[in-house]
């Protein structure tokens, strides 16, 4: 469901039939698969749903494709709700609408009556469509609990055909053989990465053959805490269970198994002790659900831990809730340990900064004394900066990102500190001590030196000499000929837009290529988690292949969904041949563009700049999520999606928004909304798609921001700094790469 839209149906798309009462080949069936098969699965769903509000198109044929579109589109109870019940159902279209309604079926969780429709669907399909069905049918009966079904069907999928994921179906086929003679003799020499399946199918077995206690052992051997743990529970081995998913907990808390044993233990084995508590913490936190990590470190630190490492984590989740004044309590307490306590009197040296305490300040300046060799030292020198800086105080800032510059010339916050003071010397007209500045950035070496070259360009032009300018930014666009600042100095000097043709890559080499089908033969068959598997590999073999492999594997899988894989093996042909034109269009890949470029038409927005945004937000992963709970490619959190969606009278659930355009579709109105907002500005904009509206309003108050160079450097979240820098950059790159659109 996640990689091939096209291809959900497991089988070709059929001849759509034309009514005979429209006779104009734009009828809204044909509409719709092309909308479909142009990666707009929700857009051809909306097309049928208002066709079919007027009464047209009521034949199989129409209701079939109305179904398909709103199975791409996920919304699996309105595909369900077409085909269920149809009278023409079970002979129509060799099986495919069978299949399409198995599909619903299995995404709501009806396991059992979707594996007996795709048996059914089976049943009427030849060849290796049969043999496809037959594994999601196997995949449907062992949700349903029927091992024997599930075998059954597996070993007739492996009959079928599929020879090209054959380690694949004999692991799957062994996980539920009762025999366990036959299931061992299945995983005998599975080659990876099926291979690393073994163990796990080895105790599946163990437990379908009904000797649970080898099972148990066999998960355990296998590393599977959580399947330890929820087989130890059913067994009534509840201290085993107990041990296995808080032990779970504590060693891996980010772990989507962390996720699942939080709540195993929250129904079944409650904390009792604070190192369970904490455990428990540890996974809630990052999952969500912070508020409850919070009372249970409180309730642990009642029960009589006040490790240093326990009070940092309550510090953490109280001033994740905005308590600083109980997070500074809980700092200083951990600040007494020895291991920990620096860290902990950093923090609270923050946390009182955002009290607005007098004593912040003393604070860090005590921290960057006392640990002068610690990482987060410069960062409190820039903090102290920064915070006399907003308030008005520049010779108290200069003091501090003086010494900051002196102690740590290469940092990256002395930079940010050599920019600063740089930005007040420009305001107050004193450019021989900006442009010093500037020099003492190039000399280090250090991270903004590319910058410092391009106002160093500024200043020269600023002075009224014009050739230093234009052979400073000309020498930048040459030896920064893909950077922000090697893009920007191109501009200022009006040098011809960037091109850079790329030939098209030949056929992937046969290695490759048998490689690709595996993959979506895997994926046609439902096997996502195995296609995954399988990409990984690709990934740890990366530095054996020769640039034409590695080509040919990223721009496979850039179509194929798997866009952040992709690109990394994009930047690891750079490294074998980096003047190579073809690297850049792997490491920018354009996987959508047919999609992007339609969302951005309709808004009226530039679609490399939305593109850009897209490539920078999820790298093309439709089913990408950010930390603060952004979604999909163009990374909406569910409340700005809602909002956006109620402003276009569109209607919208928190489960379709990944729907890749969908998404798209949300995105580019976001986008065009704050474009309109900050006067068409991209600057602007893209600093308010990473920010907020809120700060961008703030900073744009501040004198100098009506320079877009001044905005950009003067914005105080490094992050956003940065990710206003790379979309900028990628908006050129993208347009020097493929040329005019199509809007």
């Amino acid at each position: 469901m996640k990689r091939l839209a096209a291809l959900l149906a497991v089988g070709a798309a059929i001849p759509l039939v034309v009514p005979a009462q429209q006779t104009s080949p734009e009828t809204a069936a044909q509409r719709a698969e092309s909308l479909w098969l142009a990666g707009r699965p929700w857009h051809a769903a909306e097309t049928l749903l208002v066709a079919a509000a007027r009464g047209f198109h009521l034949e199989p044929a129409f209701i079939l494709a109305g179904a398909k579109a709103e199975l791409h589109a996920r919304r699996y109870d309105r595909a369900r709700a077409l085909l269920a019940g149809q009278p023409w159902l079970a002979e129509y279209a060799d099986g495919e609408a069978l299949a399409v309604l198995a599909e619903a079926e299995a995404q709501l969780g009806l396991a059992a009556p979707a594996a007996a429709d795709y048996a059914a669907a089976r049943a009427r399909a030849r060849g290796p469509r049969a043999a496809l069905l037959a594994v999601r049918a196997g995949l449907a009966w062992e949700a349903a609990g029927e091992a024997d079904s599930a075998a059954a069907a597996y070993g007739a999928a492996r009959a079928g055909g599929l020879a090209v994921i054959e380690p694949w179906l004999r692991v799957r086929q062994a996980r539920v053989t009762r025999d366990t003679a036959a299931a061992f003799r299945l995983l005998a020499d599975v080659s990876p990465p099926a291979g690393r399946e073994v163990p796990t199918a080895r105790a599946r077995a163990l437990l379908v053959a009904g000797d649970s206690s080898g099972a148990l052992e066999a998960f355990a051997q296998a590393g599977r805490a959580l399947d330890v743990g929820r087989l130890a529970l059913a067994r009534g081995d509840s201290g085993r269970a107990r041990d296995a998913l808080y032990g779970l907990m504590a060693r891996a808390p980010e772990t989507d198994d962390a996720a699942a044993a939080v709540g195993v233990t929250l129904a079944s084995l409650p904390p009792r002790t604070a190192p369970e508590r904490v455990a428990l913490a540890r996974a809630m936190k990052p999952h969500g659900a912070a508020a409850d990590a919070r009372l249970e470190v409180e309730r642990a630190v009642r029960q009589g831990d006040s490790s240093a490492a326990t009070l940092l984590l309550l510090g953490d989740l109280l001033a994740g809730a905005a308590r600083y004044r109980d997070a500074e309590r809980a700092y200083r307490a951990a600040a007494k340990d020895a291991a920990l306590g620096s860290l902990a009197t950093y923090r609270r040296a923050r946390v009182l900064g955002r009290l607005g305490d007098p004593g912040a300040r003393e604070a860090l300046a005590g921290f960057a004394q006392a640990y002068a060799g610690d990482t987060a030292a410069p960062t409190a020198l820039y903090v102290l900066g920064d915070v006399l800086a907003d308030r008005g105080d520049w010779a108290g800032a200069a003091q501090w990102f003086g010494e900051l510059v002196a102690r740590y010339p290469a940092d990256v916050r002395a930079s940010l500190a050599r920019f600063r003071l740089a930005a007040q010397a420009l305001r107050r007209e004193l450019l021989d001590s900006a442009a010093a500045l500037y020099q003492a950035e190039v000399a280090a070496a250090a991270p903004q030196r590319t910058a410092a070259r391009f106002w160093l360009g500024k200043l020269a032009l600023s002075r009224g000499d014009t050739a230093t300018a234009e052979a400073t930014w000309t020498a930048l666009a040459h030896e920064d000929s893909i950077g922000y600042y090697g893009l920007r100095a191109r501009r200022a000097v009006a040098l011809p837009p960037l091109r850079l043709a790329a030939p098209p890559l030949p056929a992937p080499p046969p290695a490759v290529a048998t490689s690709l089908a595996r993959l979506d033969t895997l994926v046609l068959a439902g096997l996502d988690t195995a296609a995954e598997a399988e990409v990984r590999t690709v990934l740890g073999r990366a530095p054996q292949q020769d640039v034409d492999a590695l080509l040919a594997w990223s721009d496979g899988l850039a179509v194929r969904g798997f866009g952040p894989a992709a690109v990394r093996l994009g930047w690891q042909a750079a490294l074998k041949a980096p003047a190579d034109p073809r690297v850049l269009r792997a490491i920018f890949p354009w996987p959508n563009r047919s999609a992007v470029q339609a969302e951005a038409a309709e808004f009226g927005v530039d679609p490399f700049l939305f593109v850009a945004i897209v490539r920078q937000e999820s790298v093309f992963d439709a089913e990408a999520l950010s930390p603060a709970g952004a979604r999909g490619l163009a990374q909406l959190t569910p409340g700005t999606a809602a909002l956006t969606a109620r402003g276009l009278d569109v209607t919208f659930y928190p489960d379709w928004i990944t729907v890749p355009d969908l998404n798209l579709h949300l995105g580019a109105a976001h986008l065009d909304e704050l474009l309109r907002r900050f006067g068409g500005r991209a600057d602007a904009a893209v600093a308010a798609y990473n920010a907020g509206v809120a700060p961008v309003a703030r900073w744009l108050a501040r004198e100098g921001a009506t320079d877009p160079d001044q905005f950009i450097e003067l914005i105080p979240y490094q992050e956003t700094r940065g990710y206003v820098r790379a979309v900028l950059r990628n908006r050129e790159v993208y347009r020097a790469l493929y040329g005019a659109t199509t809007n």
